[in-house]
């Protein structure tokens, strides 16, 4: 399961066919990645070079969202994964090609794992419909998987986009012509800048908005989920409630 959910994850951010490098074990304990990916100091030592003043120009600039500066973004926030992943796991995920092909690949494993399991008896007594409701969750959190993969990457309609972006050119041309020529010439550059400002920065909040898993540096913190996701797995191995009727060895 903890693989399922990293694979889905790194193929909604766009990261690289290389999934053994975008994944690391999970050691129970360790500390939160931060939900500020550039506070993270966990990144240097993934090969992520700090430059503040740089980054913020490339962004204000709009050249920072290049393949391979989100690939070596990407890189130094790799998902942890309970166990690992073997060298045969990472072989077939590098053959399979394209984001549905991974996913769909890892969610197989499961549930030919679960398959295997019940025939093998190892989930004792358990009855049938409450064993079936298992494939069922694990169908719905790959139907919603799918939901949020269109949202990576089927893109905002071109013609809305391009006509957005006309307005907000027109808007700084046009927009100093009629506040100089109604108002006073200081009271008119001040009110000039804020509207200008305010429709670019709706265009420029809706372009980030349009991709909230892979528009670096304001993206989810993906790999934060994942850790909440495997510390909740390894907690649900307790298997007992603490206060049970049963006395529980202390050595267990």
């Amino acid at each position: 399961v903890s693989l399922l959910s990293a694979v889905a994850l790194a193929t909604l951010r766009c990261d690289s066919e290389d999934m053994d490098a975008l994944t690391v074990e999970f050691i129970p304990g360790h500390r939160w990645p931060n939900y500020n990916s550039e506070n993270d100091p966990d990144m240097l030592k993934y090969g992520h070079s700090k430059n503040g003043f740089l980054r913020t120009l490339q962004f204000m600039l709009d050249i920072s969202g290049t393949q391979y500066q989100r690939s070596a973004y990407n890189a130094a926030r790799p998902f942890p994964v309970i166990g690992g992943v073997s060298d045969r796991e990472a072989l077939f995920l590098q053959r399979a090609r394209g984001a549905s092909a991974k996913t769909a690949l890892v969610f197989h494993w499961l549930q030919e794992f679960l398959i295997r399991e019940q025939l093998h008896g190892s989930l004792g007594n358990v009855a049938p419909p409450i064993v079936s409701r298992i494939p069922q969750y694990l169908s719905d959190g790959h139907m919603w998987y799918n939901s949020a993969r269109k949202m990576s990457y089927v893109p905002f309609p071109f013609p809305h986009a391009q006509m957005a972006t006309m307005f907000v050119l027109a808007s700084v041309v046009l927009m100093p012509t009629l506040m100089l020529s109604k108002t006073e010439l200081w009271f008119g550059l001040v009110l000039n800048f804020l509207t200008v400002l305010l429709f670019a920065g709706l265009n420029e909040l809706s372009k980030e908005l349009e991709y909230p898993f892979r528009s670096m540096p304001n993206d989810l913190p993906l790999n934060l989920f994942q850790a909440h996701f495997n510390e909740s797995i390894v907690t649900m191995f307790a298997g007992f409630h603490p206060d049970a009727w049963w006395e529980i060895d202390g050595d267990a």
